[in-house]
């Protein structure tokens, strides 16, 4: 696995975070109690930036919606099928290093809707305002 410096661990103090540009990745970066983790900065709801969100008890919770997900894993707190990518973090010489190889084994992930078959298809009625003999006019 390929690991790149990202800075050095002085930049990044606890409680804070960093959001990380490599290649085509956005990777969010946290030191929660001196221990380093690193996300995919992308929430899979609307694509907030996780690297903006607050962190608490070990979760990462999405600074516009509210999806938690926990550092250590990349598991959703409300839905047990969904995870993020993590990745994996190193800190040698007082530098912090991050894993390019997200660790993406229980990703699940959202599919574009699909059509129906067209034999599954059909056409529902208008619903008309109720009739109320009362208000028409003879």
């Amino acid at each position: 696995m390929k690991f790149i410096k990202v800075m050095k661990e002085e930049e990044l103090p606890i409680g804070k975070s960093a959001i990380i540009s490599a290649g085509d990745k956005e990777i969010a970066l946290f030191n929660y109690k001196g221990k380093y983790y690193a996300i995919t900065n992308t929430c899979p709801h609307r694509g907030s930036p996780l690297g903006e969100g607050r962190i608490e008890e070990g979760i990462v919770i999405c600074p516009n919606h509210e999806w938690r997900f926990r550092l250590l894993d990349g598991a959703n707190m409300q839905n047990p099928e969904l995870f993020i990518p993590t990745y994996p973090v190193k800190t040698k010489n007082e530098n912090i290093y991050i894993g390019l190889e997200a660790e993406e084994g229980n990703i699940a992930y959202g599919k574009k809707a699909s059509n129906l078959p067209s034999s599954l298809k059909f056409s529902i009625p208008t619903i008309q305002k109720p009739r109320n003999p009362d208000e028409e006019l003879d």
